[in-house]
């Protein structure tokens, strides 16, 4: 395995979809930042899922983001996550990095 393998948490599908998704917010390979926690971790999108996240249960879509060199959490190992809609923004790459 590759040394810079990336590990996505798990989501949950819901038990219903609706029968018209909205279009979602980002796209795939933006870049984005989480604006609702303190560290503000960011990186680029390589997924989308419509689904539930398992601990919060927040129905709509979600984004597998690979996290940044430069982004605060993964200087402490952690290289993705999920983030929800409603909890992300498009950013400048070039503008966040210091």
């Amino acid at each position: 395995m590759a040394s810079n393998a990336i590990s996505i948490p798990s989501v949950i599908l819901p038990d219903e979809v609706p029968d018209d998704l909205p279009e979602p917010k980002f796209q795939l390979g933006q870049h984005i930042r989480w604006n609702c926690v303190p560290s503000q971790d960011f990186g680029r999108i390589l997924g989308i899922i419509f689904a539930s996240e398992g601990s919060v249960r927040a129905i709509g879509y979600h984004y597998a983001i690979a996290l940044d060199p430069s982004s605060p959490s993964y200087e402490d190992g952690i290289l993705s996550d999920w983030g929800f809609e409603s909890d992300l923004e498009l950013i400048n790459l070039e503008s966040t990095a210091n």
